[in-house]
This record gives C-alpha cells, structure tokens and sequence, in this order.
C-alpha cells in the first residue's frame, strides 16, 4: 500500500476511533407543551367525557385540576393559570373578569384587546397578582397554537404582562401537530388550543408520539364557560411514572391539583427560579392512577352544595316531630325527651356526616340516613346515659372521629356535607368554617361533663388549657387541619374555658395570658409549621411573605372577603338574630341555666363557645358564618340542658324560694 493511501487510512481509523470516544451531544433545553382540550359542543352529538378519553392514554399520569377560588369565570381560571396564584373572585372590583378579544398583530405575535382592563381590575385585589406573570418568565415567551374558527382564549395562558402572546400559529386541525413542533424549535413553552371531540383526541396522540423524553406534556380540559365551579380533569407526561395520579402541595389530595400549579412546574421543570408570588406548588406523581375514583371524587364534590340544605331541613322537621309526638304522648315531660332527643341528634350529627361520606349514596338516601341514624343514636344514648352526662359521648366521638380523618388528610371531610369543597378552591383539606365554629365547642362541653359537680379546680383548668392547646395544633397544623383562623378560634374559647375554671378567680395576670393566648398560638403554629414541613396556606402567605406590604394585603383581603359574606343574600338578617340570641342568653342566663346550677365547668365551656364564636367570626375570612354556626351549637347544648326531666320541679323550687325571700323583704 503506497504511503499516501497508509495516511489516509491512519486517519480515518484516528476520526473513528475519535466518534467513538466523544462525549455523546448534550440534549437540547427541556421543552414544555401545554394542551388544553374544550368539551364538544353539544350540536356536534354525543361526546366523549374528557376525562375518559385521558384516561385511554395511558401514557398521561392522571388527576383533576381545581380551576378558580370562589365564584367560577372560565376567563378567571385561565388567568389564573398565567398568574400562577388567585384570590377569591370577592376580592377583585369588579368581581367578574371584563371580555377578551383575541387578535394578531401582524408581526408573528398576538394581544388581547381589554388588557389593561384586567391589569387594573387585579391591581383591586388585596394581593400580589400578575395576570401575564407566565409568559413573561419564561424567555422568549410562550407561543401558542390554534385552530382556526375559535375565540383562541386558551392563548390566556401564553399571554405576557402587557397582554401579548410572542408567537401564535392558527391553522386547521390536522396540521396541529406540525405547526407545535415548529414552534418548540424557537420556544421553550407552547400552549395549544386542542380541537374538539375525536379530532382533538388524535391531536393528543399526536403530542404524545411526537414527545421527546425530557419533555413535559400537560393535558387538561379547557375551562368551559360555565357558571358552577369546575374540576378539570388533567393528564400529565414527564413528570414520573404514568400509572400513578397527581396531586400537589397545594390540595394535599390524591388525584387533585389546581390551575394554578402548572406555572411553577414548568418552571422547575425549565430550572428556572419560581418566584415567591406564585403560591402554586410544583405537581407530583404519587398514588394511584384510577379514573373511576376521580369520577366518583368529583360527582360527590358536585352534590355536596345542593344536599346541605335539604339534609338541615331534614332533620330540624325531624326534630319538630319528635317534639311533637313525645308532647303528645307525656306533655312536658314528653317535650323534654323531645329537647334532648333531638339536641344528642344534632351533635352526633357531624359523625354520621362521615358515614354517608363514606358511603356516597343517593339524595333520598343521604337523606333518610342522616336522620334515622341521628335521631336513633339520640334516642339510644338518652336512654343508656342519664342527664346531663349523655351528650359527652357524642361529642367526644365526634372529636375523635374527626381527629382522625384530619390524620389521614381529610379523605372523608371533603365528602361530607359539611366539610369543605375543593371545588371553590379555597381549602382542599382539612377543616372549613362549620367545623372551625362547631368542633371546639362540642370539645369544651366534652371536657365539662368530666368536671360537672367538681366547682373551679387547677386539673380543671389545665385539662381544658391543655385539651385546647392540642386541638388547636389539630386544627392549625398545615399537615392536619390547615386553618390558621381556627388557632384563634380555638385559643379564644381555651382561654375563657381556663379563666372560668381557676379557683382563685379572674386575676390581671390570669386575663392578661388569656388575651395573649390567641396571639401565643399562632406563634405556636408557626413554629409547628416550620418543624414539621406542613407547608400550610399559613406558611406560604403569612411565615413566607414578601414583606410588610404583603402581609397587609393579607389582613385586608380577610376583612373585606368577611364583609361581602356580612352583605350577602340574608346573612344581615341572621347576624342579627344570631347576636341577640347571645344576648338574650346572657342576660337570662340564671334561668336558662338553672337545671345546672351555675355549675363552673358548664360555664367554662358556654362562655368559652360564646368566646370561639366571636373571635372566629372577628378572625376569619368568613366572618358572621362562624358566628351563626357558633349560636346554632350554643343554641343546641342549651336546649339539651333544658331539656333534663326535673327541670319543671327546679322551676317550681326556685319560684317558692323567690317568693319566700320576697315575703322576707316585706
């Protein structure tokens, strides 16, 4: 071989040898699809549910997305998506998102004539918002890609600060799939407007196949313009293991995750910094992938607003019979049966509330449930218990069951009727307003059938102190009940439980550590937060917040959401009624409460209620509704208290003793 040919081949052995030993490319920058999918029409015939048709691809890890906070705008919700945090629709002026228009400017790009409208309408708000935050993260922009013949509002989610998406392509539905590829090459996110029916279900098969390893593919339903609060159902490839479900930080809840935690997981998934204003949370892959269970989740979700009232008029008729019927039957003593009959149903109502939960039936069934089962544990308990020692099981089981489930992240108090509904988005786990106004309550009278008949003692008051600083961590824990409105609550009515019970009375010192102990508990909370990564609203709002400015957007956005609940519908009227019913209470106290001669542990746990109503309803975003549900249990213990079967007697005896002593004075 001549020694230019020898060269020749020594070089080409060099380069391959050279290929085979090179370090392998680096990847492109991760790239990010975010696909959203309307419902049909109903004039294009029967439709798929979009759930199922994710469910059918089975590379998508699975969940639902809870799309606002408060009262639903399709528009609000996609906002919210380029926000990256919400506030209750309350909270805005005006509360209604003003209308869109989608247009192209001409260049490659598009705005959204009506823009600066929504930028002042969020600068109305008592928080930190963003509309557009999205698009201006991320570098470049996010593009967008649609079908031709649409408003094309799903480029919401693309749109900048100022209200521009950086590139749109608007074409028919069967080049989709090549126009999103062509715009990923020159940007890292793109949003897409999916056809609807079978075609946009093929379109998903196509961002499916077409989908590198490190990209993210995020599918959900496009927000309907509907007026009920939505759950959308969400498929998601790229974040894990697609046989599991989806959740986030945000819900603490298997299968469920809001709008608003697509921003800070593409970013992560960019490895770009998410700022401290996005309170959405990075979504995980955990749990199981089960469609059916969600479709269960949502359609309880879907009846539990519709079923509260019915099931409350319910078992108030109920209880006016058994009045009744027992009056009939023996008079007043009839009457009292009926009293505490139907208080013990009320408070082992709460209980029973998880056991239809639990079971998911049908109205009518719910229904006859709550009430037979109510009224016959009533009925069981007076007759096994005697007065007043009866209506401490009830309430101690209704505690502890709720303990529990709050251990076990909430799983049926978000199915029960008076739990708190993940589809208003403002608390998907742990305890709502009822609760935060009704358990402490049923806790104080617990702890005062144990100590009846002992007068003010130092165990007395450690046992309520200590009983209230536990269930206030209960209640407060981010990991446990999340509500840092029932700390206060719970630390208000601890407090005047453990003032009433001191032998040596009310002192300053005494009053001053009960006024300090609300302010005491939070700082506890605080601490139990942070040490327990409980990652609570309370962490991310209040321990996290980005200066002074933030944490008074958050006191003024409690107080004015707190007075729009005090104008709404009725609620004046029943405040008023609910704030006499306390006063009437307490100026005819004596006599209303005679049957337990102004017994201290009695006293500690009613003025402890009065206490946790009020301060719940001066604390809390919900304002007069703790209050009124605070008189309702008021209300209840005492007619049980009223309802003991010597009371007609107790009457008579002090009736002779006033005259007796009237006669005196003459």
């Amino acid at each position: 071989m001549s020694r230019p040919r020898l060269a020749a081949l020594a070089l080409a052995m060099m380069a391959a040898l050279s290929a085979l030993c090179a370090p392998a490319p680096a990847s492109a920058a991760p790239k990010v699809v975010i696909a959203l999918l309307p419902i049909a029409p109903a004039e294009d015939g029967p439709r798929t549910p979009i759930l199922e048709t994710l469910d059918e691809r089975k590379e998508l890890a699975l969940g639902l997305s809870g799309a606002t906070q408060g009262s639903y705008r399709h528009i609000q919700a996609l906002l919210d998506i380029g926000q990256g945090t919400r506030t209750s629709s309350a909270a805005y002026d005006p509360r209604v998102p003003v209308p869109l228009t989608f247009f192209t400017d001409g260049e490659g790009g598009a705005l959204f004539l009506g823009w600066p409208d929504i930028l002042k309408r969020a600068d109305s708000a008592p928080a930190e918002i963003k509309p557009g935050q999205f698009g201006s993260l991320v570098p470049g922009g996010i593009a967008y890609a649609g079908v031709t013949g649409r408003e094309q509002l799903e480029a919401l989610v693309a749109a900048d600060s100022g209200g521009r998406v950086a590139n749109v392509s608007i074409g028919s539905a069967d080049s989709l799939g090549e126009r999103v590829e062509e715009l990923l090459r020159d940007h890292q996110v793109v949003a897409v407007g999916l056809p609807t029916g079978e075609r946009g279900a093929v379109a998903i098969d196509g961002l499916i196949a077409a989908r590198p390893q490190d990209q993210l593919l995020i599918v959900t339903e496009a927000p309907p313009p509907a007026g009920a609060p939505q759950l959308l159902p969400t498929g998601i490839a790229g974040l894990g293991p697609p046989t599991r479900g989806l959740t986030s930080p945000t819900t603490h809840q298997p299968g469920l995750i809001a709008g608003i935690d697509f921003l800070p997981t593409t970013l992560r998934h960019l490895g770009i910094a998410i700022p401290k204003d996005v309170k959405g949370q990075v979504i995980e892959v955990k749990g199981p992938r089960n469609a059916d269970s969600l479709k269960r989740f949502g359609q309880r979700l879907r009846v539990i607003g519709t079923r509260r009232f019915p099931a409350l008029d319910t078992i108030v008729a109920a209880w006016f019979a058994v009045i009744l019927v027992g009056g009939v039957v023996a008079d007043r003593r009839g009457l009292r049966w009926g009293m505490r009959v139907g208080s013990l149903a009320f408070c082992w109502l709460l209980t029973v509330l998880l056991i239809t939960a639990a079971i998911q039936p049908s109205k009518s069934t719910e229904l006859l449930l709550i009430t037979v089962i109510s009224f016959g544990l009533g009925i069981l308990t007076d007759l096994l218990i005697r007065w007043p020692r009866a209506i401490f099981v009830p309430c101690a089981v209704t505690v502890v069951a709720y303990t529990l489930d709050l251990a076990r992240g909430s799983d049926l108090i978000v199915r029960s009727l008076l739990g708190p509904n993940p589809r208003f988005g403002s608390r998907f786990y742990g305890l709502g307003n009822e609760l935060e106004a009704t358990l402490p309550l049923l806790l104080l009278v617990a702890i005062a059938v144990v100590f009846s008949g002992r007068g003010r003692s130092r165990i007395g008051a450690i046992t309520f102190g200590v009983s209230g600083l536990i269930f206030g961590a209960i209640v407060g824990s981010g990991r446990l009940g999340a509500d840092v409105g029932g700390v206060i609550t719970v630390g208000a009515g601890t407090a005047v439980a453990v003032l009433c019970m001191l032998p040596g009375g009310v002192t300053k010192r005494a009053l001053t550590l009960a006024i300090a102990a609300p302010a005491a508990a939070l700082v506890a909370l605080a601490g139990l937060d942070l040490a327990t990564g409980g990652d609570s609203h309370f962490t991310r709002t209040v321990l996290q917040a980005d200066g002074k400015q933030a944490l008074v957007d958050v006191v003024q956005r409690r107080y004015e959401l707190a007075f729009n609940v005090l104008k709404r519908g009725l609620m004046p009227f029943a405040t008023g009624i609910a704030l006499l019913t306390c006063i009437y209470g307490l100026r005819y106290r004596r006599r209303i409460y005679i049957a337990i001669h102004d017994d201290p542990a009695w006293q500690a746990a009613m003025y402890g209620g009065l206490a946790a109503a009020v301060a719940g309803a001066l604390f809390n975003d919900s304002g007069p509704l703790l209050l009124l549900f605070g008189t309702v249990v008021l209300v209840i213990v005492s007619t049980y208290i009223r309802g003991e079967a010597d009371l007609d007697r107790r009457l008579s005896e002090a009736a002779n003793a006033e005259g007796v002593a009237a006669g005196r004075d003459g």
